[in-house]
């Protein structure tokens, strides 16, 4: 498999939207997770490969710090994006290299913030993953400001020998606040690749005040709603009996298979609601895919 293409990136000052002026962020995030066959961080777990992580960084994305809390291996990596917020204009670009025999964790320590933008000026963000290990893509929510303008692109290629839990978590306005998403343009490519193919290719557009929001077939009056994703490894299948335990477990979402390697979950609920439901559901997963217990990352009980 050969690594996708690295998008340019672009340095401009533009218009925030909001009647101020906006120096406009530009920022990338290389993690490469591969196994250490010398040990590291909780070697002393007998028969765990340990798994290191290297990284580099353009701008203000970064690594908070590698952490080892179940031992050699998984690796948990937690993104920190300083500004706070993705304005108008902003391009962010997070590349994940995930080698044979290894095991990541990937996740934030808060809520990413769309803010508000002019419509002719939108704010980029790319998540691209080379998959040959293991990986949990967990990041908290993302909250999309009223006039936010957004291009957001996931991207999956998978290997043979590659397992992965995924999650997206959406929040459209600050109910709390009185706000709501009246103004904008969100869309989004999530894509997932199984050896060299498109296994799940889903498209997301929703407009402020969009009538997907109320409609009985789109969210149904949520502003709220997640998708989850589960790869097995080559040498296994969701069964019928998989899943319905899934479903037993998680009644909440709303499981499909979608490959014989890959599982989809969609979940409409209050905000409030929706992080404990998606906890529920990646403990659920994680035996069967990673082959491991679930061990939250301390960061999601702050």
């Amino acid at each position: 498999m050969q690594p996708d293409e690295h998008v340019p990136f672009q340095q401009d000052v533009a218009e925030a939207g909001q009647g101020l002026s906006h120096a406009s962020w530009t920022a990338r995030l290389d993690l490469r997770f591969e196994p250490d066959p010398q040990g590291g961080a909780g070697a002393s777990v007998a028969n765990q490969v340990a798994t290191r992580l290297r990284h580099r960084h353009e701008g203000p994305l970064r690594i908070q710090k590698a952490l080892y809390p179940e031992g050699a291996s998984p690796c948990h990596a937690v993104i920190v994006h300083p500004p706070g917020g993705i304005a108008g204009g902003d391009r962010l670009d997070v590349r994940i290299d995930s080698r044979p025999g290894s095991h990541g964790l990937v996740t934030t320590p808060s809520a990413a913030k769309w803010y508000g933008s002019a419509a002719d000026h939108p704010a980029f963000q790319s998540v691209h993953i080379l998959l040959d290990g293991a990986l949990e893509w967990l990041p908290q929510e993302t909250i999309v400001f009223n006039r936010a303008e957004v291009r957001s692109d996931i991207l999956v290629r998978a290997g043979s020998d590659a397992s992965m839990i995924g999650w997206d978590h959406l929040i459209f306005g600050r109910r709390a606040c009185g706000e709501s998403f009246q103004q904008g343009d969100f869309r989004q490519s999530v894509r997932i690749e199984i050896d060299g193919r498109v296994a799940w290719h889903d498209r997301l557009v929703l407009l402020g005040a969009d009538a997907l929001f109320d409609s009985p077939i789109g969210l149904r009056g949520h502003h709220a709603f997640a998708t989850l994703w589960a790869l097995l490894p080559a040498a296994a299948h969701w069964t019928e009996s998989a899943v319905e335990a899934l479903r037993a477990e998680s009644p909440a979402v709303a499981w499909t298979v979608l490959h014989e390697r890959l599982l989809v979950g969609r979940i409409l609920a209050n905000p409030l609601e929706l992080k404990p439901l998606m906890a529920r559901a990646w403990s659920a997963l994680r035996p069967p895919v990673i082959g491991k217990p679930a061990v939250a990352p301390r960061l999601w009980a702050t």
